[in-house]
C-alpha cells in the first residue's frame, strides 16, 4: 500500500472529506462614478480606489447574500485529472442554508448539510464561505488577498464579471471566480498553484433560481443521511486540547471536533482552509504527504508524556506550508 493511500485511509477513519463541495451566492453590486470633467485623467490612486471598492462590495454583497438565495443546478467539478458532474440544490429554512449535492457519476454519492455544518467540515472544499460570513471574515480576506476584476464572460449561458483573488504570500493558492451579473452567483471557480496551474475547477452548465421545493432538500440517496445543526453545534462547544506554534497570516481557529482517538481543529482564512488532526493511532508510524488536486495531506507524529500521537494535516494549501504546521502542533497550556 503506498504512502498516499495510507494517509487517505487515515482521513477517513477520522471522518474527514476530501472532495466536500460549498457554494455560496449573493447579488452583485458595483460602485459607480460620474466621468471626470474635461476628459481629465484620474490619478492612478484614484483608480485604485475605486477598483478596491468595487471589489470590496461585491465581496460584501457575496457575503450578505448567503442566507438569502435559493437555486438548483448541473456542476462539473474537476481535479486530480478527472470531471465527475454533481447536481447541486440550494435552499433557505428557518434562516439556515440547507444544501443537497448528488454525484451524478461514479458510486452514488450523496450530501445534505446545513449552514451551522459549515465550521466543523473538514478541508477539501472546492470554495470555502466560513470567512466571507461577517465584517472581521471579510476584512481578513482582503488583507491576504488583493483582488482584481479581470474582464467579462459567458458561463452557463449568462453573462459573468472574472473576479481574481491573487494571495499576498506564498501559504495559499489563488482563486479565478467567474460571478453572475444578474445575481452574484460564483457561476465558475478555478483554484490556480503559484505557477499558474489549474488544480482545481467547478462551473455551472445549466442553473435556475426559481424557489427551491421542501422535497427538492430531502435526500434522494437512501443510504444518505442529513447532518444537523446539533452536531455542529456539538463542534464549536469542543475545548481544543491542541495549539498551532505558527500558522500562516491570517488563519485563523473556525472549529474544533472531538474524535473518537483525538480531535480535529479547523483554520481558515476566509477563502482557504485546512485541517489538523492529531489523534492516537498506534498502528500509524508513517511520516510524509499525499498530493490529490489542490488538497494535501501530511502527516507527522508528536511525543507527549510519553504517548505517541499523529499529527495530519489536510487543506487546499502548498505542502512546504502543510509541513510547517504539523510541526507546530503542541499541547495547549
Amino acid at each position: 500500500m503506498t504512502m498516499a493511500k495510507l494517509i487517505f485511509l487515515t482521513l477517513r477513519k477520522a471522518n474527514s472529506s476530501l472532495l466536500a463541495f460549498l457554494l455560496f451566492a449573493s447579488p452583485l453590486a458595483f460602485a459607480q462614478g460620474s466621468a471626470p470633467a474635461d476628459n481629465q485623467e484620474i490619478p492612478q490612486d484614484a483608480r485604485d480606489a475605486t477598483a478596491s471598492e468595487a471589489t470590496r462590495v461585491l465581496l460584501a454583497r457575496l457575503a450578505q447574500a448567503v442566507a438569502n438565495l435559493e437555486y438548483r443546478g448541473l456542476v462539473t467539478f474537476e481535479h486530480v485529472g478527472s470531471m465527475e458532474t454533481l447536481e447541486v440544490v440550494h435552499g433557505i429554512r428557518d434562516g439556515e442554508q440547507v444544501e443537497r449535492i448528488r454525484y451524478l457519476t461514479g458510486s452514488p454519492r450523496e450530501k445534505v448539510t446545513r449552514s451551522g455544518d459549515d465550521q466543523c467540515r473538514p478541508s477539501g472544499s472546492v470554495f470555502p464561505r466560513s470567512g466571507l460570513l461577517s465584517a472581521a471574515g471579510l476584512q481578513n480576506v482582503q488583507s491576504n488577498y488583493a483582488f482584481l476584476i479581470r474582464g467579462e464572460e459567458r458561463v452557463a449561458d449568462r453573462e459573468a464579471i472574472v473576479l481574481e483573488a491573487r494571495p499576498r504570500d506564498l501559504h495559499r493558492f489563488g482563486m479565478v471566480i467567474s460571478v453572475d451579473k444578474e445575481t452574484g452567483l460564483p457561476l465558475k471557480s478555478m483554484l490556480i498553484a503559484p505557477a499558474g496551474r489549474v488544480l482545481e475547477r467547478f462551473q455551472f452548465v445549466e442553473l435556475d433560481l426559481t424557489p427551491v421545493t421542501d422535497d427538492e432538500l430531502k435526500p434522494q440517496t437512501p443510504s444518505t443521511e442529513p447532518t444537523t445543526g446539533a452536531e455542529a453545534a456539538k463542534c464549536a462547544n469542543v475545548e481544543s486540547r491542541w495549539r498551532l506554534g505558527w500558522a500562516p497570516s491570517g488563519f485563523k481557529p473556525v472549529a474544533v471536533q472531538a474524535l473518537s482517538d483525538g480531535q480535529m481543529l479547523v483554520f481558515s482564512d476566509g477563502l482557504s482552509t485546512f485541517t489538523v488532526f492529531v489523534q492516537q493511532l498506534p498502528e500509524m508510524n508513517y511520516k510524509g504527504r499525499a498530493v490529490r488536486g489542490a488538497t494535501v495531506a501530511y502527516m507527522d507524529h508528536i511525543d507527549v508524556n510519553g504517548a505517541r500521537y499523529t499529527v495530519t494535516v489536510v487543506g487546499e494549501i502548498p505542502d512546504n506550508t502543510a509541513q510547517l504546521v504539523a510541526k507546530a502542533v503542541t499541547e495547549a497550556n
